[in-house]
């Protein structure tokens, strides 16, 4: 941390709280907190249907691909790395677009009667686009893993009989698609919260 002394000469010093180390920085915890705190109705109460939306729906299409045997292709699974490495990038410029608007929005806070509710949607909009950057960044690391271990099968045994286990067809695929639809959901989300923010 950065202290500045009274005679005014700056001096450093690094603190270490028990019990953190350096996984704490990595730790996205709060943010899919956050993010899941904001599937809200105006006056603060978690939403049933949202939370159909953006979980429900994206685990109903998983399971049917997975029950169709449905397994990605390397020409899907190289799209959709570049539509999350795209996407990241894009969501990190949007995130300092929130950033301008929220610095611009305080200095209007005794003037404008929105200010309190203008702040709570950009608060949202911080957490929805973490999010989403965080899913882009899952998105590609499972489709890394699924390049990896596709036609991997390893032999599972239950209840005397021997199943062949496709890693990549009914474990990541699955996945895949889930991550999938929650990010397009959540983008559009963030894309309709944007509007109004810049429109109110």
């Amino acid at each position: 941390m950065v202290y500045i002394t009274s005679s005014g000469i700056c001096r450093i010093y690094i603190s270490r709280a028990k019990g953190k180390d350096m996984s704490s920085k990595i730790n996205v915890a709060n943010i899919v907190l956050g993010h899941i705190a904001t599937l809200a109705d105006p006056s603060g109460k978690r939403s049933l249907m949202d939370y159909v939306t953006f979980f429900a729906v994206p685990s109903v299409v998983a399971a049917v691909a997975c029950f169709v045997g449905y397994n990605l292709n390397k020409d899907v699974s190289s799209m959709l790395v570049n539509f999350g490495a795209i996407f990241t990038a894009l969501l990190l410029s949007v995130l300092v677009l929130v950033y301008d608007q929220e610095s611009k929005l305080s200095l209007l806070k005794d003037t404008d009667p929105l200010y309190e509710a203008k702040k709570t949607l950009l608060r949202q909009l911080y957490y929805n686009i973490c999010f989403s950057i965080i899913s882009s960044i899952v998105l590609v690391a499972l489709c890394f893993a699924h390049s990896v271990l596709d036609g991997v099968v390893s032999k599972v045994e239950f209840g005397g009989y021997g199943v062949g286990l496709n890693y990549a067809k009914y474990i990541l695929t699955p996945l895949v698609i889930f991550v999938v639809v929650n990010l397009m959901l959540t983008i559009v989300m963030i894309v309709k919260r944007m509007h109004a923010m810049l429109t109110i």
